[in-house]
Formats: structure tokens, C-alpha cells, sequence
């Protein structure tokens, strides 16, 4: 590059960096800002070149010059230090009472039962939730009401652009609006919020965001194809993969339920996942994940005021019972966001990816994470 040169920063790089390297997350950070991207069928695909040199395609996207101190100062006004879950004000585990949600959501229900109640309590007014159609493809939705939230209940374990729905809306411009992502969609919220460009979504009325725990996510395509085949064509009702150490993909479909093994899907885990350090989504107002060996509870990782206030008000309301998390499941937690954050690295390394800028992280705090994930069990 000459002297002087500007660096592209926007749909050229974002191709360059980001499509062409296999690295997007398809989280939708990108959607209806840009009129030459769209999502189809489990990719976000460009329609036509753009000259911008500076673009918020590029600057809102989760795999691009991420800078963790900057982020983390300018959502919890701290650099970024607490490497093993990021920071913490306390960890429980946590269960909703209403088998409302116990019986359709994902483990415990806390989430559908958080928004459920916060939307019941003016907390937020909206609520960007993931759904998905018959086919597994996820996208996200603009939900108001509790048949909505249990509509979006469970997982597809495949990724998708749930962002779309919030950055297109319609907004009317004064609704107070909660958000439950994944680890690469909080931290695409978060790139939003401290973003020096102009703002062109209502960011600034992001009340709430709730982040789900997440050790990789599947590629639509090729996990369709596959489970299409694995269960005849039979319609698929519900996904659900068991604690270890059986780590069995439990699939419903028609009237019968087949059991995979882990091990037959892990072909289909996005690349970009692999650069990811974020298992906890460290971003967020709270963090949800299940409790491996206590079935039909979730680990809960308070972050902020905000959160710690959404769970207390939930709690004392009779919605949602508490009990501590057992130390040894602690650690356990601990050492496994230790270890995605160690494989992130190796493979950042491998694709010279800090060296390009992919993320920003200081020596000491990459020697600290190698340091304290050694010797850990792969």
C-alpha cells in the first residue's frame, strides 16, 4: 500500500476479509443497512460491488478489527480483562416455574420467561427473538407477546441472520427493545453501540440483550441435506443435544426420535466459529446456557445492572426459582470458555489472523489465556 493510501473499510474489505476467508458468522449485522447484501438460504450474499471506503457493513461486523479493549470500554467502561466467562457480577442456576415454558423451551426456560416478563412489565416493548421455519433455517423476528415467544422456542443449531429483523424493523421510534443472541451477534451489537459512525439503527433503544451460550454453530445447507436424509424426509419438530459426556443430537421428526452422535455432524461447524473466542456471549446483559448433569436448568452469568434487576424482579414475581451453581460445574464452565478461547487463537494464528487485524488482543492477555488453559482436556 502507497503512502497515504486509504484503507478500505467497507463492502470490498468485508468480501475480502470476511466472505472470501469463509469467516462470516451470518449474523445479520450487515442486512437491510446495505442495499447489495442479502441472506439466502443460510449465506449472506453480495448483489453488486460498492465503492464506499467506509461502511457499517464492515464496522458492525463481528469478524473485522475487533478491538476487545474498546469494545469492552465502551459497554462495561472497563478494557477487557476477565478472561475466563468475561465479567461477572454472579453465577447461579436458574429455572422458570411456569411448565409453560419448561415443556417448550430449551432446558429450563429462563429466557422465553425473562422476555416473557419483561415485555409484560414495560422493561422493553419488543423483543428481537430467533425463529425458525420447517426447514431449520433460522431468522429473527420482531416478537410483542407470549405466543410469539413460545413460537421461537428451542434451537436449530444452525446460525442465522437474527440482526436482520433489527437493524429492518419497522421501529416507530420510541419502543425500549431487548435482543437474545448469540455470542457473534452480542459482540455485533456491541460493535453498534460504540461505533463512531453515524447511527442507522435504533441501537440506542437496545434496553436489554440477552446472550446464549454457544460452542459453534452448524452451516444450514449441508445439516439439512444431512438430517433430510437421516430421517427420511420426515418433518422435523425438535433438535436437542444432550450433556457429556453422551453428547447425543436427539432429533424429533414425525413420531420418532433419532439419536446421532455428535461426532456424525461436527463436519458441518461454521469456519468462522473456529476463530471465535466468545463462548458465553461476554457482552450481554445476561447470559444463558444449560447446566451440564442437572437436567431442566440453566447457568445464568449476571453481567450488568440491568440484568441483575430483570432477574430480581422475575425472581421475587414467583417466575423464576434460583439455586447456586455447584462449584464443580463452575469450574467445569470456566475451563471450557478457557479452551474455545485457546482453539480461537491456534486458529487465528494459523490464518494469520492477528497479525491481519482480525482481533486486537494484547500479549499479556493471550499468554494468560494459554497459560491458564494448558493442559486442559481438549
Amino acid at each position: 500500500m502507497e503512502a497515504g493510501e486509504k484503507i478500505n473499510k467497507g463492502l470490498k474489505a468485508l468480501e475480502e476479509k470476511v466472505f472470501t476467508q469463509d469467516l462470516c458468522a451470518v449474523c445479520g449485522a450487515c442486512l437491510s443497512l446495505c442495499p447489495y447484501l442479502r441472506s439466502w438460504k443460510g449465506r449472506i450474499v453480495k448483489l453488486d460491488d460498492c465503492n464506499l471506503e467506509e461502511g457499517r457493513c464492515f464496522a458492525y461486523c463481528p469478524r473485522t478489527g475487533i478491538d476487545l479493549d474498546e469494545v469492552h470500554q465502551g459497554i462495561f467502561r472497563k478494557k477487557y480483562e476477565e478472561i475466563e466467562v468475561g465479567p461477572v457480577r454472579k453465577i447461579m442456576m436458574a429455572r422458570a416455574k411456569d411448565p409453560l415454558f419448561t415443556k417448550k423451551a430449551q432446558t429450563g426456560g429462563v429466557v422465553s420467561a425473562l422476555v416473557d416478563f419483561a415485555l409484560r412489565e414495560k422493561m422493553i416493548q419488543a423483543s428481537i427473538l430467533t425463529s425458525r421455519d420447517g426447514d431449520l433455517l433460522p431468522h429473527g423476528r420482531i416478537i410483542k407477546g407470549r405466543k410469539e415467544i413460545l413460537s421461537c422456542a428451542g434451537s436449530s443449531y444452525v446460525s442465522g441472520p437474527t440482526l436482520e429483523a433489527f437493524n429492518r424493523g419497522p421501529w416507530k421510534g420510541e419502543e425500549r427493545i431487548g435482543i437474545v443472541g448469540l455470542p457473534c451477534q452480542v459482540l455485533a451489537l456491541a460493535r453498534m453501540k460504540t461505533s463512531k459512525l453515524e447511527k442507522k439503527t435504533p441501537i440506542d433503544r437496545v434496553a436489554l440483550v440477552i446472550g446464549l451460550f454457544c460452542t459453534w454453530a452448524l452451516d444450514y445447507n449441508p445439516f439439512r441435506a444431512f438430517l433430510r436424509e437421516r430421517v427420511n424426509g420426515r418433518s422435523i419438530q425438535r433438535l436437542h443435544i444432550t450433556s457429556p459426556p453422551e453428547r447425543i443430537l436427539e432429533v424429533k421428526a414425525g413420531n420418532k426420535l433419532y439419536r446421532i452422535p455428535v461426532e456424525d455432524i461436527r463436519s458441518f461447524i461454521r469456519p468462522s466459529c473456529k476463530v471465535c473466542l466468545d463462548m458465553t456471549a461476554e457482552l450481554s446483559d445476561l447470559s444463558v446456557g444449560t447446566v451440564e448433569g442437572k437436567e431442566g436448568w440453566n447457568t445464568v452469568i449476571i453481567r450488568t445492572a440491568i440484568g441483575e434487576n430483570l432477574l430480581k424482579r422475575a425472581k421475587d414475581a414467583g417466575l423464576i426459582e434460583t439455586r447456586s451453581l455447584p462449584k464443580d460445574n463452575l469450574n467445569h464452565l470456566k475451563e471450557a470458555s478457557l479452551l474455545k478461547k485457546r482453539r480461537a487463537l491456534n486458529a487465528l494464528n494459523e490464518k494469520g489472523g492477528m497479525k491481519k487485524g482480525y482481533v486486537t488482543l494484547s500479549a499479556s492477555l493471550i499468554k494468560r489465556i494459554l497459560s491458564e488453559s494448558e493442559g486442559m482436556a481438549t
